[in-house]
């Protein structure tokens, strides 16, 4: 199942984080769409990463692009603005309890996960294969999945 935990810092409340690493003269803007979002308990986080190591360790402080917001039954979507152009892979947790892990029971999650490109195994895909480009209407929709 999914080896990779997601790591919040709650501290962060309901801010968004963005990356002093990389500095661009070209800015662009990056929307991420989550749906299937089963109800508006806990927080949404949603994660934009710009180098495979990141991806990889899946822990969200050492993505790019970071934002967590409330979760709202069905949909949200939140845009990263001022990114350096160039290639980012999202990834996102429905947190329902606020507790900054991905719950499981067992080795199951039992709370909603998706990472862009992702089969319907579970798995993270490969970082080459989850990127989007940010620039003018760059954007991408993710599909939260469930386990239970």
């Amino acid at each position: 199942m999914l080896a990779r935990k997601f790591m919040i810092n709650s501290a962060l409340g309901l801010s968004c984080a963005l990356s002093a690493s990389a500095v661009s003269a070209e800015t662009g803007a990056l929307t991420a769409s989550v749906e299937g979002i089963r109800n508006s308990n806990g927080e949404l986080v949603v994660a934009a990463f710009d180098d495979a190591a990141a991806f990889e360790a899946m822990n969200v402080m050492n993505a790019a692009a970071l934002a967590i917001v409330p979760a709202n039954e069905g949909r949200v979507s939140v845009t990263f603005h001022d990114l350096p152009t160039g290639s980012y892979a999202i990834a996102a947790l429905h947190d329902e309890d606020g507790d900054g892990d991905l719950d499981r029971k067992g080795e199951v999650p039992t709370e909603g996960y998706i990472f862009a490109s992702m089969g319907r195994s579970g798995l993270p895909p490969k970082f080459g294969d989850a990127l989007t480009v940010a620039g003018p209407n760059a954007s991408r929709t993710l599909s939260l999945l469930y386990w239970n």
